[in-house]
């Protein structure tokens, strides 16, 4: 009744924060990960709904884009092995590219709810369903958890001042973020960003704008014989300022201290050249 008609228990409205080390033996609060505990059944509902019949529907037909390896049947590991390999084309092909690392900051919990209600829609799920699971976290109170206890006052959103974001230990968290993720791949391609890249065995040409894995972007650019020097790198300042505008336009925002990029250049020398020693 509650998927069906868009109201949620009210019971669901209450949830549990616990604190995690990131890295052992450092409790710095800014080093800790908060953890969102939410009721049992609301929380399997969603992963019945988001992670399998929403996912189901998307892989069917095929709506989530090859650049995107937070997903079914891949592992992060791959996403950093397509890396490699990408660079190891340019160099074999002596092909001016740059790697642009754009990383998110709190990536889940700055999610703003009508992008990804959107996003949720147009990978066809109902409207009542996607109001009612961000309705739960809008109005959402916690209690916190920490070594001295569970605190008896509750902090949260309401209707007059809504929470964002989709829920750090949500099940719906992750796949709403693949579907909010495709939007924003669409729009950063139909921008006209992304490089054409051709097999250096096979010569296939694929088209791959860059490696997505949840919160970690990575931005491929590849140089097109008819530019020169400074149009590429202001080719991939351009569509680095593309992107952390789709981010902001998303409630997001990208995060310095992760983000950073790598030029691969070459230059050809000859007999001719000073520099030049054919024992090198």
């Amino acid at each position: 009744m509650a998927s069906t008609s868009g109201i949620p228990l009210k019971r669901w409205e209450t949830g549990l924060t616990i604190l995690l080390e990131k890295s052992p033996g450092n409790i710095s609060i800014d080093k800790m990960r908060a953890i969102c505990l939410f009721e049992a059944d609301f929380n399997y509902l969603n992963k019945y709904i988001f992670a399998k019949q929403m996912m189901d529907k998307a892989f069917e037909a095929d709506v989530v884009p090859s650049e995107q390896f937070a997903k079914r049947g891949l592992q992060a590991n791959q996403g950093v092995t397509a890396s490699v390999l990408y660079c190891d084309i340019s160099r074999t092909q002596h092909r001016t590219a740059a790697l642009v690392s754009a990383d998110l900051a709190d990536c889940y919990d700055l999610v703003a709810h009508p992008i990804v209600s959107i996003a949720l829609q147009s990978f066809k799920v109902r409207v009542e369903m996607v109001a009612m699971m961000l309705t739960v976290i809008q109005k959402m109170s916690w209690h916190l958890r920490t070594t001295f206890g569970q605190s008896k006052t509750l902090f949260g959103g309401s209707t007059d001042d809504p929470s964002v974001g989709i829920g750090q230990g949500s099940t719906a968290a992750p796949t709403a973020f693949t579907s909010q993720s495709t939007l924003m791949m669409n729009a950063y391609k139909t921008l006209g960003h992304g490089p054409e890249i051709n097999s250096v065995w096979t010569g296939d040409m694929m088209k791959l704008a860059a490696l997505l894995n949840v919160d970690d972007s990575d931005l491929l650019h590849m140089f097109r014989e008819e530019m020169t020097d400074d149009k590429f790198l202001g080719r991939v300042q351009e569509a680095t300022t593309d992107w952390g505008g789709i981010v902001k336009a998303t409630g997001g925002t990208l995060k310095p201290a992760k983000c950073f990029w790598y030029l691969m250049s070459y230059k050809f020398r000859t007999p001719d050249d000073r520099t030049y020693n054919p024992t090198r």
